[in-house]
């Protein structure tokens, strides 16, 4: 539990770095122990090559573009179908699979924690990969994408779930000035990663203190389970969230958002 810390415990910003491959970037999001979530940005008319990952099963959302999924079924059968932006497509343990997008995509997977680094193993080569995209071009493909479920329209912007369970996922705006109330949780972790957007994040810590601090596109943040947050929209903003379980029960509110002025003991820091 975090109650009782102070500013200095709770002030961290993450700024993953992406690992450039030649199919793309892939971002660890978060470092945390009871999750894992992963950027995959693909570049304009590059494919990846069909692999396995090191990462157990799987939930990818997609954020932007529209991508061309390869997968093999048990049979070794490959199996191609299309996942538009908005949804969602899960993978099972050690399944073979590979992403490509004509005009470039932004891809969130989530999953449990691994016990190290998520490995992408290639089974193709690129060049396979490269004529397998080029044979699935302009042709017409199912959509074996899913919707997001859970879609809740709020006086701030909307949620939606991507994943729920031991992990969970969802996809949250924000309006340009708009903000959500003061809360906390008990038992969930939870991890913001900052899509698109400028997000001012409130906290509460210590002895009451109230301080900030200021999320830009590419940073993530931490929330450990008893730090009092909320979240106020400097711009239109787009969080990826990745948690353990989320219940209803374990969010209690401490200050209502249509209501309530967040005023820093100090200036925002942005680090």
């Amino acid at each position: 539990m975090s109650y009782g810390l102070t500013f200095d415990n709770v002030r961290t910003i993450n700024r993953p770095t992406p690992e450039r491959l030649p199919w793309g970037t892939i971002t660890p999001c978060t470092n945390v122990p009871q999750y894992s979530l992963y950027r995959l940005e693909l570049t304009p008319g590059a494919a990846q090559p069909l692999h396995l990952h090191t990462c157990r099963a799987s939930r990818v959302f997609v954020e932007t573009g529209a991508v061309v999924l390869r997968r093999l079924d048990p049979d070794a059968n490959e199996i191609v179908g299309t996942v538009r932006a908005g949804q969602i497509v899960s993978l099972r343990d050690l399944e073979a699979h590979a992403f490509s997008s004509a005009g470039g995509a932004v891809l969130y997977m989530f999953g449990p924690r691994s016990e190290g680094p998520c490995r992408l193993v290639p089974v193709q080569s690129h060049h396979a990969a490269a004529e397998a995209m080029a044979r699935f071009n302009g042709s017409r493909l199912p959509n074996v994408g899913a919707s997001t479920t859970d879609v809740r329209q709020k006086y701030w912007g909307r949620i939606e779930t991507i994943l729920d369970g031991d992990v969970a996922g969802k996809r949250i705006f924000v309006n340009k000035g708009c903000q959500s109330s003061l809360e906390f949780h008990v038992e969930k972790h939870e991890t913001y990663f900052i899509h698109s957007g400028l997000l001012r994040l409130g906290l509460r810590v210590g002895r009451a203190e109230n301080r900030s601090i200021v999320l830009g596109a590419g940073d993530s943040y931490d929330v450990r389970p008893g730090v009092m947050h909320m979240r106020m929209a400097l711009e239109d903003t787009v969080i990826i969230e990745v948690s353990t379980r989320d219940q209803d029960a374990d969010s209690f509110i401490v200050e209502d958002g249509q209501s309530y002025t967040h005023i820093d003991a100090k200036p925002a820091a942005a680090e």
